[in-house]
């Protein structure tokens, strides 16, 4: 269990840092979905790429029907707040 717990912690690690280098490059105030899906696409490869990629699709999915969220923004704002109340 400890194994899992380690290279998700270091998988989280290194989405960070590369979004973090990325907002700074790009000069926006903040990242979008779009952005994470082009970090993760970085980090990760074959079928863990495609399924994390299928899977955040899937939570976005889920958030903007359960908040009844039409426009973009509002999307990323839910998501925000439920990645605060998850706990991993």
């Amino acid at each position: 269990m400890n194994v899992v717990n380690d290279f998700l912690g270091d998988m989280y690690e290194k989405i960070v840092c590369e979004a973090s280098q990325l907002h700074c490059k790009v000069g926006r105030r903040t990242l979008l979905a779009r952005d994470i899906e082009g970090v993760v696409s970085l980090i990760l490869h074959g079928e863990l790429r495609i399924f994390s990629m299928m899977k955040g699709l899937q939570v976005m999915t889920l958030l903007s029907d359960s908040y009844g969220l039409d426009t973009h923004a509002d999307s990323q704002l839910a998501m925000c707040r439920a990645v605060k109340h998850t706990k991993f």
